[in-house]
């Protein structure tokens, strides 16, 4: 943690001149942009509510006596433009969807197999519409070639009903009945240019009760009651169900060729405005207004408290703790942030990681390289010598210090190997490695020094598993692997098992103890280079281990509870699977 810490402060003094304290400060809420947005969009909203309660009380009689007048004229005016509006909506539509299927063949009986994945989706996405039923295919001589969906039969009785709307043609409506509502085709007729390129043409199937619709707010709460005259001559209420008009009509709109719409009206059922609406409308107003400003009041508390909580978590970030998760907020879009700002503090958390390993090892490699040559060579000057000098000594306790130097000679030479292993790795030469002849070889030769601190070696592999690796390198992960749990067994524990077990492409070969375990603060750090809890430690065996592995094709995981023993596993490819690229 403390090369993130001090690897983030380094980076930001030289992208920077100033520090966090030189930053302007983010002030009270007053000036923040949520706070400001909110304040704003509370004024926007009633500004408008306010400026129409005036205007309704100062004109409310006028507006009354206005409405009555003109209760059925207007509506039906504003109704049958609406009618007009949604069929043209969708002619605009149709129109859309004929560009895209210009292919003759899209025309024809077997054209439902000569559309693309792209158009399908197209017209699924079109039928998904509420007032959709699906799209209909006519060949060049009018007659339905397909349907999409094919559920979607047309009955032909209905294609005798053909009305003019602008450029378009509106067919039907079908025959109603309880199974199978009506239904309207929106279709564009054939034109010169389509019967030159001898193509047929496309239509909407529309819900007709979604043309009806347009005119069920004219019959309520009054004395009106609205029947639409379709294209088949059949009288229609405004759910679409077909009815017979037993009143003459009041008044008569034409909505277009042959759709008429009959406006009954009973003068018995009309109904005065009431002076005392007046007043439930201002309180009603007035009511809305408290509710907008509690509900602002409350979002801006809301939203602020989620902000902070994202600023204190990426001054966190900043301050170089890369450690602490981003604290997750609730709410779509503020949880989309958080997250993403937690996946930028893993990847910084990474990249750093990975830049300090690379800084680290090409440190190592020099070092290394330089112990090699300044050191390594006097050493072996020096143990020539006390190899010749023991060998004319007579004195056996000089004898005894001249191998006491011997043993401390091959130590250091130990460390330099070590150390020049994790720097400069030599590079694998892989082969077909038996798991169990390896695991119980190992075995045979950690066996006596198991046997003497009263341990139990047990070996747990199945026949026949191989792996894919370099057997020198495998053979001293395991080895460095087994003599660190016997040495870390010195106070607890009595078994250490060795076993091997196939995954999908790779095997898994661990070394499990049930020794005293590890703390998590240790395990953090474990396998970095130099880190050690040994007083006698380099701190270099688990690094080693852990770049041999990944040299291999392989990775190494540690897994270990305090006081309750330890699990490192290597996981490396299987023979079967990298046999096949030799």
């Amino acid at each position: 943690m403390s090369d993130n810490h001090f690897s983030i402060r380094h980076i930001g003094s030289q992208d920077s001149s100033g520090s966090a304290d030189d930053l302007p400060h983010p002030g009270t809420s007053k000036n923040r942009l949520a706070t400001k947005y909110l304040w704003l969009s509370l004024l926007v909203a009633l500004v408008p509510l306010v400026g129409f309660a005036g205007l309704y009380d100062a004109y409310f009689s006028q507006l009354v006596t206005r409405l009555t007048e003109e209760q059925l004229s207007t509506p039906i005016a504003a109704k049958q433009n609406e009618f007009r509006v949604f069929l043209r909506e969708r002619k605009f539509e149709l129109q859309a969807l004929a560009d895209q299927f210009d292919n003759p063949e899209f025309y024809t009986l077997d054209g439902r197999h000569s559309i693309s994945a792209e158009l399908e989706g197209l017209l699924r996405l079109q039928v998904d519409t509420g007032s959709v039923y699906g799209v209909v295919f006519f060949d060049p001589q009018g007659r339905v070639a397909w349907t999409f969906p094919e559920e979607q039969r047309v009955m032909q009785a209905s294609l005798k009903h053909v009305n003019k709307f602008e450029d378009v043609e509106l067919v039907g409506p079908s025959a109603y009945s309880i199974e199978r509502p009506s239904a309207v085709i929106l279709r564009q007729p054939s034109n010169a240019d389509r019967q030159t390129k001898n193509q047929g043409s496309i239509g909407l199937m529309l819900r007709f009760n979604s043309l009806t619709e347009v005119f069920r707010g004219l019959g309520q709460g009054s004395s009106v009651r609205v029947l639409l005259q379709a294209g088949n001559h059949q009288v229609y209420d405004v759910v679409g169900q077909p009815v017979s008009i037993t009143h003459r009509s009041t008044q008569q709109r034409t909505l277009l060729p042959g759709w008429i719409l009959h406006v009954i009206e009973d003068p018995e059922l009309v109904m005065t405005p009431m002076e005392g609406m007046r007043y439930w409308l201002l309180l009603l107003m007035a009511c809305t207004v408290a509710g907008l400003l509690w509900l602002h009041m409350s979002i801006s508390r809301r939203l602020n408290r989620q902000v902070e909580s994202l600023i204190d978590s990426v001054e966190k970030v900043a301050r170089g703790n890369l450690e602490t998760p981003v604290t997750i907020v609730k709410g779509v879009e503020m949880q989309r942030l958080t997250q993403a700002i937690e996946r930028m503090r893993l990847q910084l958390k990474a990249f750093i990681r990975s830049t300090l390993a690379i800084e680290r090892q090409a440190t190592l490699g020099q070092l290394a390289a330089g112990l090699a040559h300044d050191i390594r060579n006097p050493l072996t000057t020096i143990r020539t010598t006390i190899a010749a000098l023991s060998r004319r000594e007579k004195d056996p306790e000089n004898q005894e210090m001249m191998a006491l130097v011997e043993e401390e000679i091959d130590r250091v030479n130990d460390v330099l190997e070590n150390l020049l292993n994790f720097a400069r790795p030599r590079d694998p030469l892989a082969s077909r490695i038996d798991t169990a002849e390896l695991l119980n070889s190992i075995v045979i030769l950690v066996g006596a020094s198991a046997r003497n601190q009263g341990i139990q070696l047990t070996v747990d592999c199945p026949e026949g598993l191989a792996v894919w690796a370099d057997e020198g390198h495998i053979r001293q992960v395991l080895m460095n692997l087994i003599i660190n749990a016997l040495e870390a067994m010195s106070v607890k524990g009595s078994a250490i098992q060795l076993r091997a077990l196939r995954l999908a492409n790779e095997v898994a070969l661990s070394v499990s103890d049930d020794g005293q375990g590890m703390p998590e603060e240790i395990q953090a750090h474990i396998m970095e280079p130099f880190y050690t809890t040994k007083p006698a430690g380099t701190g270099l065996g688990l690094a080693i281990c852990a770049t041999l592995a990944k040299s291999n094709g392989g990775r190494m995981t540690i897994e270990s509870l305090d006081t309750s023993g330890t699990t490192v596993t290597v996981f490396l490819p299987t023979a079967s699977s990298e046999e096949k690229y030799e």
